[in-house]
């Protein structure tokens, strides 16, 4: 089993409010013992199935066996627990306790997606658009992309620009496109930044502009993208001084929103 597996899903359990009985049902499971854990899950506590999972996905306190793991997910996923759908989700994509079923992967994803986590939302439309575990559709899939966009998530809003660009779902919309990868760009996202520099270098929305390619670019460079120093140091060469010195100021006044 993927050690990310379990280090997503130990994060994923650690960000609920930890209830009394539950804290001593955990130092019981990690000791050794897991009588409190299994009482209160057979009775349906969902705290108590999703503890049973991350020890039986992790070994500790007991012997580690994702079958069992993915027995106690399916039965927390089922009550609506948003951990466990994210993790049966993975956990049917890697074939880890279950057998490899891309499609029950995105039956569970979906759930989570329902409720709102941006991860799997973003993921679902992919999977849309692409036809991986779903029949394709790319105008759900962009739908699902949109979703996770809008709650400010740089990496979605950078996917949904792109797709809008490039219609993906439809006729391209170039301008509503670059909106949302400057949305994206805004936030410091290296790979917004990068293509917020393409767009102006290469003139995507009319006239190319040296000055706002070199900006972004440079703030891309500033971030650590060595593929942005570069470019930034051959845009060098061929700027005028007075259009350096605009592209500068522009990344000296910039800030992160």
């Amino acid at each position: 089993m993927k050690t990310s597996l379990i280090v997503v899903f130990s994060l994923l359990v650690a960000t609920a409010p930890v209830r009394a009985d539950i804290s001593a049902a955990r130092a019981a499971v990690f000791a050794g013992d897991p009588a409190p854990a299994l009482a209160l899950a057979n009775d349906g506590d969902v705290a108590a199935q999703e503890l049973l999972a991350e020890a039986y996905l992790t070994g500790r306190g007991v012997a580690r066996d994702p079958v069992v793991a993915a027995a106690w997910l399916r039965r927390a996923g089922e009550q609506g627990s948003l951990s466990a759908s994210i993790m049966l989700a993975q956990l049917y994509a890697d074939g880890t306790g279950v057998g490899q079923d891309v499609a029950e992967s995105t039956r569970w994803l979906e759930k989570a997606a329902t409720q709102g986590d941006v991860e799997s939302q973003l993921s679902l439309g992919v999977r849309y658009i692409e036809g991986t575990g779903v029949a394709a559709d790319p105008e759900t899939g962009m739908s699902w992309i949109e979703k996770a966009a809008r709650q400010g998530d740089p990496v979605a809003q950078t996917q949904y620009g792109t797709a809008l660009a490039n219609g993906i779902a439809g006729a391209p919309q170039l301008e509503e496109g670059v909106s949302w990868i400057t949305r994206a760009a805004e936030q410091g996202h290296v790979d917004a930044l990068m293509t917020m520099g393409k767009v102006y270098a290469q003139g995507v929305l009319g006239e190319a502009d040296i000055v706002m390619a070199y900006k972004w670019f440079r703030l891309a460079a500033n971030m650590g993208e060595e593929r942005a120093m570069q470019i930034t140091g051959a845009m060098k060469q061929r700027m005028m001084p007075e259009q350096l010195a605009r592209a500068e100021k522009m990344v000296r006044e910039w800030t992160l929103k």
